[in-house]
């Protein structure tokens, strides 16, 4: 029998992570809930909606929430949460985002939040793909991710000056991330697919044991502890254009025999 990996397990996997909380920070629940005008009645999917207090929060500032997620427990979690809350969710969806979006029925969606969720994908170029054919023409994507640059980044490389984590230890892993995002690279990603950042939200900026401050990141927003972004649907990068364009300004190879 094969070992079992996230990758060739993935729905299992997060269906048992589904026992840990995750959306504990009030703070950030509604800086994420402030990116939506209150009282919009917009039609709002948050996808990857763990225990559903975001989803809560957004439908009790008027807008007609629906949640998915790839981990039936979730999707339980946030329907109860929404009934402990006396607000009603408009749709509930069992879906895997790199499968395809079939669970969704032709539905589509004035904006989708998509909150700590890249990071987890296998594929995120046609997780991001399906994703933005959620969205109406005129929708808008949330998007929020661990930065992979940061000043703490930075001097935790500079101090330690080679490998240092075992990812054996369990104390160490905390979290099932395949990849993390810079700002440019998140950016190229988007714009490769059709998405194109609209607004960046400073976050904090976290040096441990010295400060937290919000106020730097005001100054340096690309530089956030996490990267917190609302995204527009645009035509996605022509690519056959950039390939007639480097034809004209670069050597290429003449035909092969």
């Amino acid at each position: 029998m094969a070992d079992k990996t996230l990758s060739s397990d993935y729905s299992e996997y997060y269906e048992k992570a589904a026992v840990f909380p995750q959306q504990l920070d009030r703070e950030e629940l509604r800086r994420f809930e402030s990116m939506l005008p209150q009282g919009g009645a917009l039609d709002v999917l948050d996808l990857g909606c763990a225990e559903g207090r975001l989803a809560v929060g957004l439908a009790k500032a008027g807008h007609k929430v629906s949640v998915g997620d790839i981990a039936p427990s979730q999707l339980r979690f946030a329907e109860a949460e929404a009934a402990k809350a006396g607000v009603k969710l408009h749709g509930s969806y069992l879906a895997d985002i790199e499968a395809g979006i079939d669970a969704f029925g032709g539905k589509r969606f004035d904006a989708v939040f998509f909150m700590d969720v890249i990071e987890h994908l296998k594929n995120p170029v046609v997780g991001l793909e399906h994703l933005r054919a959620l969205l109406k023409e005129d929708g808008v994507l949330i998007l929020h991710t661990p930065n992979g640059s940061t000043p703490h980044r930075f001097l935790w490389h500079l101090v330690r000056r080679g490998p240092d984590m075992d990812y054996w230890n369990p104390a160490k892993l905390q979290d099932f991330h395949f990849q993390t995002y810079d700002y440019l690279t998140l950016e190229k990603t988007l714009n490769f697919i059709g998405l194109k950042i609209a607004e960046v939200v400073p976050t904090r900026i976290t040096l441990p044991r010295l400060f937290s401050s919000r106020l730097l990141a005001r100054w340096f927003p690309l530089l956030s502890d996490t990267l917190l972004v609302k995204c527009r649907k645009v035509a996605p990068i022509d690519l056959d254009s950039h390939i007639e364009y480097w034809k004209r300004t670069r050597p290429v190879h003449g035909n092969p025999s």
